[in-house]
């Protein structure tokens, strides 16, 4: 809890925490091996080997040559991200195992190391300092390894220790802590130290300004075209209504010329026109059913004999199928 920014995982963080993980499975080595187990040290590297995500490690010395080198590797070649949070005062070993190394630019694009001290005591003449002695690594979120053993040589080597290996949803309470320590912690800038001009920041690409596409005023389907929407300018015809022989029975014109929708506009060929010129039918009449189905209408004549010499008398029909 303080009154700064919280350091933040620029470089991802697997983020499963609150997930079920399955089943906990715990698994024990020790050095010596026994039962003809395999080494400490072969197994916190496989552990790094097989790392894919992220690697979040919380050590009081970090001086194997070998360990850091599969680090490195692993931030370097295969993009994972090293999170490294170290005791204060193992930060000056790190930094000659490092520059023993030759790290470059490469190295330091996905690895972030920072210290941090013990809790200390705050007495009356002064706070007395602490250490750091939690040692453990988080592996992709999902395994954690824990125990007595630093990532030395000496301690692979020379002492006597135990690493408890497990997976499962007690990996959640490493994740949450070492959250905690990596916000409390203070950064080690590997750039100053070893004199590496830091890459800039990636330019923002600018996304092309989306243009507004205005909308058809009708639909195009081939079943909702109707009579009186053939009268807009703009209306999208599919090519298939061009040739289709059954329109003939609506759109039919007096030449027997199959003509489209785009030319019904005109009072010559236009269906609803003629009826307006012959009978006075309004437009409403035909566009009544337009919303579910169009009308096929047949228009008939009929002329009677003259009667009495008087002006012939014509008898106009609309069927309606």
């Amino acid at each position: 809890m303080s009154d700064t920014e919280v350091p933040s995982l620029d470089i991802g963080w697997p983020g499963s925490s609150g997930v079920y993980k399955g089943v906990t499975r715990v698994s024990v080595y020790t050095h010596p091996p026994k039962e003809q187990r395999p080494h400490i040290k072969a197994v916190v590297r496989r552990l790094i080997q097989e790392s894919h995500k992220a690697v979040a490690i919380v050590m009081d010395l970090l001086t194997d040559l070998q360990i850091l080198q599969d680090l490195l590797d692993a931030s370097s070649r295969r993009g994972v991200a090293v999170y490294v949070v170290l005791e204060a005062r193992g930060v000056p070993h790190f930094l000659d195992m490092c520059s023993r190394l030759q790290i470059n630019a490469m190295h330091l694009r996905n690895l972030r190391v920072r210290m941090l001290k013990g809790a200390g005591l705050a007495l009356s003449f002064g706070k007395l300092p602490g250490s750091l002695c939690s040692k453990y690594m988080l592996v992709d979120g999902e395994k954690v390894m824990f125990g007595s053993y630093s990532f030395t040589w000496s301690s692979s080597r020379l002492d006597r220790n135990m690493i408890t290996v497990m997976s499962g949803h007690t990996v959640d309470f490493f994740d949450n802590d070492f959250r905690e320590l990596y916000a409390a912690s203070e950064q080690v800038d590997l750039y100053r130290e070893f004199n590496i001009t830091k890459p800039p920041l990636p330019t923002p690409v600018m996304k092309p300004k989306m243009q507004h596409i205005r909308p058809l005023p009708v639909t195009t389907s081939r079943f909702q075209v109707s009579v009186g929407d053939s009268r807009q300018i703009d209306l999208k015809v599919p090519a298939h209504k061009y040739h289709n022989p059954k329109y003939l029975l609506v759109f039919g014109n007096s030449l027997g010329l199959t003509g489209s929708l785009q030319d019904l506009s005109t009072q010559r060929d236009s269906l609803v026109g003629g009826l307006n010129q012959r009978n006075g039918l309004q437009n409403g009449f035909l566009n009544a059913n337009k919303e579910k189905f169009s009308v096929w209408c047949l228009f008939k004549q009929k002329k009677k004999k003259k009667v009495n010499n008087s002006q012939p008398i014509t008898e106009s029909g609309l069927l309606c199928i």
